[in-house]
């Protein structure tokens, strides 16, 4: 089998992370909830997984808010801390739009959306004619669809400037690209711990930035452990955002992939590069917002289209070859508009387990796709 669909789930997982797993399980109890050898051993491990998210994100322990998925975390964060007029960018996924929708179909939020096309400059243009009048800003910082990179620093700069808070969704940027909280200056910053990371399915965070003072409602309540008597939730991070039993032994693991993803690096271009430079040069074969502004500008993600080919049947027909790939809408409609997609793509997303060999193989098999079209 072929991979190239990491930006759904960074794959295969290591013998490293899987091990982490499997000892964990057979040793964790409920952490938090006593003072015996299997609590403490899974608190110790739920710990040690906020020390390497902190250390690799630059924040604190205590502000590295362990969840389910991203999306959990993005569901916090923009239902606790965003209000009034929030500006969020044209090519968001579904994890930050439909928390926005329903904040706005509830009349608690107005939107107002910023063209995430064109240069930099360009960018944080339009974003900043935006925030007037704002309170959040939400958007993501590369796009699953085609993999734009928004200028991040740039932007949290523009809205700090307005007094406007910035939530950022590094789902497909963690792990692939340098990242860290006190650097880009970003309030809360929400990963997913199972794509360019390789850990878990299942884990993710919300990552608050330790001079961030604001204090947010909490839409999950529950034990947490500690002021078992309060009739609200603790006060404290992160108790204050987890509520319910912790998954310790997939954050244990989480633990060991991003100890991996630091010793292994985040990879090179030369895939992504062979990828695009001969995909773009294939007869019958469009590359929709490919890295046009440079490959420092964009992680390694590429949307196609085979001409008078459904992106449906082309990925069936790839997948009947042992090579797995993306097709659709991938969660995240707003892109596909943006880059008059609207039957969808297909989507190749590289790894760093992929091998040049392995692109070959796919460019062999899209270049029959292509050569077939009359």
């Amino acid at each position: 089998m072929i991979y190239f669909d990491n930006a759904a789930t960074g794959f295969p997982k290591s013998g490293r992370v899987l091990a982490a797993m499997t000892k964990a399980y057979g040793l964790c109890g409920n952490p938090g909830r006593s003072g015996h050898a299997p609590a403490i051993y899974a608190a110790e491990k739920l710990y040690e997984c906020r020390e390497t998210l902190a250390a690799f994100f630059g924040t604190a322990p205590e502000r590295v808010i362990l969840t389910p998925s991203a999306t959990i975390a993005l569901n916090m964060a923009i239902k606790g801390f965003a209000q009034n007029k929030v500006v969020t960018s044209s090519v968001e996924h579904n994890a930050v739009f439909r928390p926005l929708y329903s904040m706005w179909q509830r009349g608690r939020a107005d939107l107002s959306f910023f063209d995430a096309g064109g240069t930099d400059e360009q960018i944080v243009q339009r974003f900043t004619a935006s925030l007037e009048g704002a309170y959040t800003a939400v958007f993501i910082h590369a796009s699953n669809v085609n993999g734009r990179i928004l200028p991040l620093r740039e932007m949290v700069t523009e809205a700090h400037k307005s007094g406007v808070t910035t939530i950022i969704d590094a789902s497909q940027s963690a792990g692939h690209i340098n990242l860290s909280v006190k650097d880009s200056g970003a309030d809360i910053i929400c990963i997913a711990g199972h794509k360019g990371l390789y850990g878990p399915l299942g884990t993710g965070a919300m990552l608050i930035n330790p001079s961030f003072d604001m204090f947010a409602e909490t839409i999950i309540e529950g034990g947490t452990g500690i002021r078992s008597l309060d009739s609200e939730m603790p006060e404290e991070y992160p108790e204050h955002f987890e509520a319910g039993t912790m998954n310790a032994p997939a954050f244990a693991a989480l633990a060991e992939a991003v100890r991996e993803t630091e010793e292994e690096g985040l990879g090179d271009d030369r895939i992504f590069a062979k990828l695009y430079e001969s995909l773009k040069s294939m007869k019958n074969v469009t590359v929709h917002g490919g890295p046009e502004y440079g490959y420092d500008k964009y992680v390694p993600v590429l949307l196609f289209n085979i001409r008078k080919r459904n992106c449906d049947e082309a990925m069936t027909y790839l997948a009947a070859r042992g090579i797995c790939v993306r097709s659709g809408f991938h969660c995240a409609p707003l892109a596909h508009k943006a880059l008059g997609t609207e039957n969808g793509g297909i989507r190749v997303s590289v790894g760093r387990k992929n091998t040049l060999k392995e692109a070959d193989v796919l460019i062999d098999e899209i270049h029959r796709i292509a050569k077939s079209v009359s």
